[in-house]
């Protein structure tokens, strides 16, 4: 992980958490993140060591209104200069040179170290306009990366949904006019991406949009993602890692624009014999792993359409050029992650009345890190999918937990962000004591594992700055979604590398909540008030998460993706499924099966987490029950007649 590039993307309240802001008024999230006159300073931002810092953003910038970023990094305690990297201006927008000290430098859009640094701050300059005519900002992203590390090639290519091809419209540059045609690869990749999405410019125009004209260059990142977002596109300029997480853009339906050098044939069939730099379009996968892209340096649009080998692009692009690309698409929909420790997911946008135990607006949470794809926004409430919540709706089709969360529970987080191990306590605490800020992790929380630390080791704190750890208990290191590196203890970790599962741990985290208040919709260890809990299935679905297993969110989705058991294959940790009425087969209520007549439910009923035993609850034994039959159910105040099921998950 230490030499994996990394982008930090901000676009919502929660992100600007820290950050110094003045003259700027903040927005709806509908609308963005701020508008006005004035400045937005970032809190430090902790990296892994970098020499190359690439900054872009996202804003609406009328006539007469300029956007500007400028950066600031850390090394070795000390802070250098704010480096002013580049600045919008319709018509004018422009880099500002070097800038040369002993620090590094400007190239254009990147900002070059003489040594590692270890942290940055971004800052973003809003001026000209009032009113509907100021200059709005929705996103700012800052890419990192330390040259001087090996870039690790991809794993062997597996097919899947990135095996397409996006109906791209060619285009080649030497279309354009003479004098241009020389040195606008990009923008006419560029204008490619834009035709894609609905903004349809001509080649020359879109030249002229992100003409740099402090460097007179056409191929300046940074300006190249501020004119398509002036044209209403969101995303950034980003150091991608792996062929895969250019998969992942194109399996969204996202074409890339990527940067490329590679001397002569080393690129089979590229329309030019070598390049120290050049950009392209990459639309898709063949069913064998290698690239179609759209080369706009094709004498003519016919041919602009190539398949390049994987690994010759691969070294092409991700080892000469870092993985550099361009990454753009509409606002919505967008990969966001939880920022809150717990958050409510609600039926409509709006906050209840008066929040309780049985607040049917409530349908689900998410947890810290969580992963959900937004769809739309109203005000500062986002509809969203709930990506790690499987769920079916009414008319048959899997996807996420659907909802509305408010926006400040929401972030971006780091790209890549791929978690590998889960969070099995109730609760753990990130300590203040250490300079961290404080927060409180819940039971499966998802995180990034670190190698290890020894007790007493150097860690670094939110802002950078080193601090010693003093603790009597193994630690294991974990990367947040934020970006902070902390230290938990191992006993509160369960790798994703792990051991087959033991089906007492499942039990054993069910276990947990007992005696905790029945909340519908309830799914988090950290509740609004101490004592809610967590409905019926909230509880089997987190069980099952703290020993990294996935499944639906509801009894009913449950029941549908388990596998049928019969009595005899009934093992602890397995699910006995309740369904409405003896005469439906629509499953309402879930609980988990503890062994001999044994069972752990949240009950509605008794309005908490319990044990309880089948003869308790349905008057006779398991021996007497087979998987299907109608069971006298006891638990209410009145017996009730329902049909019983057995599921499960696992061997």
């Amino acid at each position: 992980m230490p030499d994996t590039p990394l982008t930090v993307v901000h676009l919502s309240p929660r992100d600007l958490a820290g950050a110094k802001i003045s003259g700027l008024k903040r927005l709806p999230f509908e609308k963005g993140l701020l508008s006005g006159e004035g400045a937005l300073e970032s809190a430090a931002l902790s990296a892994f060591p970098f020499d190359r810092l690439v900054g872009s953003w996202n804003a609406q910038a009328p006539a007469g209104c300029a956007v500007e970023m400028q950066a600031q990094v850390r090394s070795g305690g000390a802070w250098s200069k704010w480096f002013r990297l580049s600045r919008w201006r319709e018509g004018a927008a422009a880099s500002f040179g070097p800038q040369a000290d002993d620090w590094g430098c400007v190239d254009a859009d990147t900002l070059k170290l003489a040594k590692t640094a270890d942290a940055f701050r971004y800052r973003i300059l809003m001026e000209g306009g009032k009113g509907a005519k100021a200059p709005r900002l929705r996103r700012i992203a800052v890419t990192t990366d330390d040259s001087s590390s090996p870039r690790l090639m991809s794993p062997p290519f597996s097919p899947g949904p990135w095996v397409r091809e996006l109906p791209l419209s060619p285009r080649s540059q030497h279309e354009a006019p003479e004098e241009l045609r020389g040195n606008i690869c990009s923008p006419t990749a560029l204008a490619m991406v834009l035709e894609f999405w609905g903004r349809k410019v001509s080649t020359e125009q879109a030249a002229a949009l992100v003409r740099d004209h402090g460097a007179d260059i056409y191929g300046n990142w940074t300006l190249n993602v501020a004119g398509a977002s002036s044209l209403g596109l969101a995303g950034e300029a980003a150091w991608l890692n792996s062929l895969g997480a250019l998969q992942e853009e194109i399996a969204a339906g996202r074409p890339a624009v990527v940067s490329m050098t590679f001397a002569e044939g080393e690129l089979s069939g590229a329309p030019i014999p070598q390049t120290r730099g050049h950009l392209l379009a990459v639309a898709g996968f063949t069913p064998d792993g290698d690239i179609i892209a759209y080369d706009p340096a094709a004498p003519e649009r016919s041919s602009v359409r190539r398949v390049y080998r994987r690994a010759e692009f691969e070294k092409a692009w991700l080892e000469r050029k870092r993985g550099l690309s361009y990454l753009l698409a509409e606002r919505f929909p967008e990969e966001l992650q939880t920022a809150a420790e717990t958050a409510d997911l609600r039926a409509s946008p709006k906050e209840p009345s008066k929040p309780g135990l049985m607040d049917r607006s409530l349908g689900t949470q998410l947890l810290y890190g969580e992963r959900v794809r937004a769809l739309e926004a109203r005000g500062n409430w986002v509809r969203v999918e709930a990506l790690e919540q499987e769920h079916c709706g009414e008319d048959g089709r899997w996807g996420g937990y659907p909802g509305w969360v408010r926006s400040e529970s929401l972030f971006k987080g780091l790209r890549p962000y791929r978690a590998d191990a889960v969070l099995r306590a109730k609760r753990t605490e990130i300590k203040d004591s250490n300079g961290f800020a404080g927060l409180t992790l819940p039971l499966g929380a998802r995180v990034v594992l670190l190698p290890r630390r020894p007790a007493g080791a150097l860690a670094r704190r939110w802002d950078g700055a080193q601090v010693r750890v003093v603790s009597k208990a193994p630690q294991d290191n974990i990367l947040l979604p934020d970006g902070r590196v902390v230290p938990v203890e191992d006993s509160h970790l369960r790798p994703s590398t792990a051991a087959a599962v033991d089906r007492r741990e499942i039990l054993e985290a069910a276990a947990l909540f007992l005696g905790d208040l029945y909340l519908w919709g309830g799914r988090s260890s950290l509740q609004k008030k101490p004592g809610w809990g967590v409905d019926c299935s909230g509880l089997s679905n987190l069980s099952y998460r703290s020993v990294g297993i996935e499944i639906p969110r509801d009894a009913r989705d449950q029941f549908l993706r388990s596998r049928r058991l019969r009595r005899e294959e009934l093992k602890p940790g397995d699910l006995v499924f309740l369904s409405e009425t003896e005469k439906s087969e629509g499953v309402d209520h879930v609980m988990l099966y503890a062994g001999s007549d044994g069972l752990i439910e949240s009950r509605f009923s008794a309005g908490k987490t319990l044990r309880t035993t089948f003869p308790e609850r349905f008057g006779a034994p398991l021996s007497g029950i087979e998987s299907g039959d109608v069971v006298q159910d006891l638990s209410g105040a009145k017996p009730l007649k329902r049909r019983i099921f057995f599921g499960g998950f696992l061997p």
